[in-house]
């Protein structure tokens, strides 16, 4: 009797093994015909996607991770991950470029123009519409500078250049400081690429921005913000990048300082500093 059980119980364990291995093996299946018909969907779409980014931007200029037509502006934007739409960015489409890279676009002529004009291509070297940056100049309590050239201590900036982006609203004291006309909030910002190619060793560098009230003048500049940069593991060519929001009184002086400017990359466009009101 106790032998005929156990005969019973071990055909129902096998049974049992047999049928959830059969499920499993038919979730499986399921799964991966899923899988496929999954990428195959991502294959087709991406595939037109690409189609559809060659078909229509064969006019364009293309860097590495940069392309520029007469009216459209696409940067690479891969770290944003492959399930971004547009609908969630602010550009008006995502594209796939030729070598296989998620690209995102934004159609702006006088943005485009621009980009052309600073990186010399195409027509760049034909005038600039100047007008169609009227908005961004005519913005009151505001200003837009790049690096003229520098001296021992002071970084030197400057409003006039060819492209008509660079601008000032605001009075500039010794080519360094933008003086604050009207208490308010400002976005402040500034960006400095440093190049350290020429060392085998990438020396640390301190870069700030700092404000001063002339008014009281025995209290010493304040350091909005500050940031070291330069280390073992950094880029031989980097970008040091400062912004924030600060409430600032008229007669403010706001500026941008480095500690060491040899290592400073002075190349046209690289280097700016801007304020603006809220």
């Amino acid at each position: 009797m106790a032998r005929e059980t156990c005969v019973l119980n071990t055909r129902r364990a096998l049974c049992s093994s047999i049928g959830i291995n059969a499920i499993l093996f038919t979730v499986l299946l399921v799964l991966q015909y899923v899988q496929y018909d999954i990428k195959k969907d991502d294959d087709n779409s991406m595939q037109s996607v690409t189609e559809q980014f060659s078909a229509t931007d064969q006019s364009k200029n293309y860097y590495s991770d940069l392309s520029v037509s007469n009216d459209t502006i696409c940067v690479d934007c891969r770290y944003l991950g492959k399930n971004i739409s547009a609908e969630e960015t602010l550009y008006n489409r995502i594209s796939i470029s030729k070598n296989g890279s998620q690209m995102c676009c934004l159609e702006d002529k006088s943005l485009a123009s621009l980009v052309r004009k600073v990186l010399k291509i195409g027509d760049g070297e034909k005038p600039i519409d100047k007008d169609s940056f009227s908005w961004w100049r005519q913005r009151p309590n505001s200003a837009h500078l790049y690096l003229k050239d520098l001296s021992r201590s002071q970084l030197h900036w400057t409003a006039i250049e060819e492209t008509g982006s660079a601008f000032s609203k605001l009075p500039i004291v010794d080519q360094n400081k933008l003086v604050i006309k009207k208490t308010a909030n400002y976005f402040v910002y500034a960006a400095v690429v440093f190049d350290f190619r020429t060392v085998i060793k990438i020396p640390q560098v301190y870069y700030n921005i700092t404000s001063f009230l002339p008014v009281l003048p025995h209290l010493q500049p304040f350091v909005l913000m500050g940031k070291y940069g330069g280390s073992p593991f950094s880029e031989k060519r980097h970008t040091g990048y400062l912004c924030g929001i600060s409430k600032f009184y008229k007669g403010h002086q706001i500026s941008v300082s480095v500690n060491d400017h040899s290592f400073i990359d002075n190349t046209p466009y690289a280097n700016f500093f801007g304020i603006f009101r809220l």
